[in-house]
């Protein structure tokens, strides 16, 4: 598998819990987006929630 981040706005509406849980046992990275508003396009919904959300990854 290639490694994979995904982000998830908080709370999910797309992804439960358990799909997360299942994404992470294949080997992605699951990271929780909390922020003001953060939702589907959480690169526009809250930037720098975004962007703290990749420290460490890229």
């Amino acid at each position: 598998m290639v490694p994979s981040l995904v982000q998830l706005g908080d709370p999910s509406t797309l992804i439960s819990p358990h799909r997360a849980a299942l994404l992470t046992s294949r080997g992605s990275e699951v990271r929780s987006v909390a922020g003001a508003g953060a939702g589907h396009t959480i690169h526009r919904d809250d930037f720098g929630a975004f962007m703290t959300s990749l420290e460490g990854w890229i």
